[in-house]
């Protein structure tokens, strides 16, 4: 297990590891590097860590293949100008990339070696030290672990006090001010544009001036046509930055995803935490509907209500009052579809779960006669929702209906305000059309900002459940704060453990079990009751309702589970073999394994003469049960774990000869190494130490397979 931690693999066979995994892609300045940054700022991490961080895009440069790796191990990425020259050893960590060759040059700070004491220490592809002022010029970017260094973490969010998904945006500068010149550059031209129609008014129709005429018509051409272009560049930046958004969200909710805690994962349902990751679809849909377009355009509404106050103070007044009545609307109804819509949430996915639960249970449902029961059941629940939909559909109808009419009932408002003011010759024709013009300018952004209530509401919710999801603490930033993994060697105990199913029935109860190094135990029961949990329970992918888990004496709460669990040898119920070549496969369970060690592994297992590289596994490739079960087994044996756990054998695996070689691996690992197995096969049970006998609602019985024998 220890060869596993990057604090005993020296870079050298670090850079070795990389290489012999297939995705140093014959580059070994970048092999070289990463190993030298992994050991000297990762001592503490596995070598499966930075082997699954490895960018699986070819880039075409050492220094982009680099870069990308040392942001998926968590380093931050940032430019520095100014050149060496400028650098102090506290700003190293670094990568020099040559501009002519695309050489890369990593950055070191040392205590000594300048006058200031401040040092800068320069190492190239091959490992070898070069002076920093003899190095080309080129890009430098540094690198940076310190977690308030990235606006997304905890601790800088913290500081800042923004949510996760604000913190995301915050990191779009330049595409934020994209969309926000534009926006200043359409409102200035939608307020300028009545007064240039006023003025050709003016000019052509009241005082006949026919000269002007042409310039104006070129000037009121050149604002459509300018106006025209900065809604396109906007709709485009506005595209781009939902297409983003929508990525990033995606990602990082997977990755989420896959860092949570196990003991939470396996109570969540996974079609909750895949509606999670598509929930930000309805904020990027909004972000590239027209809707959003006219929202932004709300401080032209303001400006243009100021100028028509100043203008006619009367139509001012008129419009204050349209605005009070759309805010008025749209708080008020807001209120009611934030209930309705989470209602509606809520019941969307209480029927989903509900079809899926029939689907997966139609044949029980048959068995039992039970068909019009559960379709009366699912009647009733599909009404629920229903009349919650017609509920939102109603009030969505209401909003758009008032929004409508205080839009007309303002404009004729005005109009008629306008002829009045025109009879008083208090303005002249020209000014009033400006003002007409004018108030389409103010009511357009306030009538959308009623009509997208529906929608807001809808992205709120799922604002809330992206924020509040990746503000669930991963468990890799909770086994950093846990004690160093001791090493493997078999120990392990269940001190009075009490499992339940839910609220229900106990699944285990008073369970106490003491594994000491290099014992056999077997675990046999009737079905459901707690044999694959006890192995789950060791691993610390679930949780005794009460007791205590040790290993090597340690409670399991203060050691590190993702470390515990790589370095632990399991084979699940049904074993599977992901997409990649078999080396890749075995490289998962010991990266660092010699082709000695690899050889003898599966020598006993009698998987000799293997393509190891040339056979490469797919989503569709079919293999035997009984081979999975045997390269799995491989897998188990050459993480070198002084414990390994083995889950229900298939009776047809153990009769098409795997019996014999578990046969034998029990024998060998007998003193040396612990293994807990399940099984109900009393000629695999009689291998074994102590047998654990389960028992449904009562005390498990813990004896020696010849007692268990005689009892029985």
């Amino acid at each position: 297990m220890q060869k596993t931690i990057l604090s005993t693999q020296g870079a050298p066979a670090l850079a070795a590891v990389l290489d012999r995994s297939g995705h140093g892609d014959k580059d070994p300045a970048f092999t070289n590097l990463l190993a030298m940054i992994c050991t000297r700022f990762l001592p503490n991490a596995q070598v499966k860590d930075v082997l699954g961080t490895l960018p699986l895009n070819h880039y075409r440069t050492t220094g982009e293949r680099l870069l990308a790796s040392a942001m998926n191990l968590g380093f931050s990425t940032r430019e520095h100008h100014g050149g060496i020259a400028r650098m102090t050893a506290w700003e190293c960590l670094a990568l020099l990339i040559a501009q002519e060759t695309g050489e890369v040059f990593l950055l070191l700070g040392e205590g000594t070696g300048a006058p200031d004491g401040m040092g800068i220490r320069a190492v190239d592809g091959m490992g070898e030290e070069r002076a920093p002022e003899s190095l080309p010029k080129g890009t430098i970017h540094r690198l940076q672990r310190d977690p308030q260094a990235n606006p997304l973490t905890p601790e800088s969010r913290k500081h800042t006090g923004h949510s996760w998904v604000r913190a995301l945006i915050g990191t779009f500068g330049a595409m934020r001010w994209i969309v926000v010149s534009t926006t200043l550059a359409i409102v200035l031209i939608s307020i300028f544009q009545p007064f240039v129609i006023s003025s050709f008014y003016r000019s052509v129709f009241s005082r006949g001036d026919e000269e002007s005429m042409p310039w104006l018509l070129v000037l009121l051409l050149m604002l459509v046509a300018a106006m025209q272009v900065m809604m396109s560049l906007r709709s485009h930046a506005l595209a781009w930055f939902a297409a983003r958004l929508n990525y990033l969200v995606g990602c990082a909710t997977f990755d989420k995803m896959m860092h949570l805690p196990a003991v939470l994962t396996q109570r969540l349902d996974a079609r909750d935490q895949s509606s999670r990751v598509r929930s930000f679809e309805s904020v990027s849909d909004f972000l590239t509907n027209p809707l959003a377009a006219t929202l932004l355009d709300l401080p032209a509404s303001v400006l243009g209500l100021a100028l028509v106050t100043w203008v006619m103070p009367l139509a001012g007044g008129v419009l204050m009052l349209a605005a009070l009545a759309y805010g008025t609307l749209f708080f008020m109804a807001g209120r009611r579809m934030r209930v309705l819509t989470s209602m509606l949430a809520d019941q969307a996915t209480e029927l989903q779960h509900v079809m899926v639960e029939t689907f997966e249970k139609r044949d029980l449902i048959r068995e039992c006669g039970l068909q019009h029961r559960w379709a009366d059941l699912q009647d009733k629940r599909i009404a629920r929702t229903q009349m919650v939909q017609f509920k939102v559909s109603r009030l969505t109808a209401i909003i758009e209906s008032l929004a409508s009419f205080f839009f007309a009932v303002t404009f004729i408002t005005v109009i008629g305000t306008v002829a009045v003011w025109g009879v008083n010759d208090q303005l002249d024709p020209a000014g009033l059309l400006g003002v007409v013009l004018l108030t389409s300018t103010v009511l357009a952004p306030l009538h959308a900002l009623c009509r997208a209530l529906p929608r807001f509401e809808q992205c709120s919710k799922s604002l809330e459940q992206i924020n509040a999801f990746m503000n669930a603490e991963s468990e890799a930033a909770s086994d950093n704060q846990r004690r160093r993994l001791p090493m493997i060697r078999g120990n392990a105990a269940l001190r009075n453990i009490t499992m339940r199913i839910g609220a229900g029935r106990p699944l285990l109860f008073g369970l106490d079990l003491q594994i000491h190094a290099g014992d056999i135990i077997g675990i046999s029961g009737a079905a459901g009751t707690g044999k694959s949990t006890i192995l789950h329970l060791l691993q610390g992918l679930t949780q005794p309702f009460f007791g205590v888990v040790q290993i090597e004496g340690v409670d399991l709460e203060q050691l590190p589970l993702r470390t515990l669990r790589s370095t632990t040898g399991y084979i699940p119920q049904r074993p599977s073999l992901p997409p990649g070549s078999l080396r890749d496969n075995l490289d998962m369970a010991n990266p660092v394994a010699t082709p000695e060690e690899i050889e003898r592994v599966l020598a006993s297992v009698e998987l000799t003469g293997l393509p190891l590289d040339d056979f490469q596994m797919t989503e569709n490739t079919h293999l035997p049960e009984g081979f999975i079960w045997r390269f799995s087994l491989a897998q188990a044996l050459l993480t070198g774990s002084g414990l390994i756990l083995i889950d229900k054998i298939p009776n047809a695996v153990v009769n098409a000869g795997f019996d014999k070689i578990f046969h034998n691996i029990l024998r060998s690992a007998k003193g040396r190494v612990s293994v807990v197995f399940v099984s109900g096969r009393s000629d695999l049970l009689a291998l074994a130490d102590k047998v654990i006998l389960l028992l449904q609602g009562n005390v498990p019985v813990i004896a020696s397979p010849e007692a268990l024998a005689d009892a029985a």
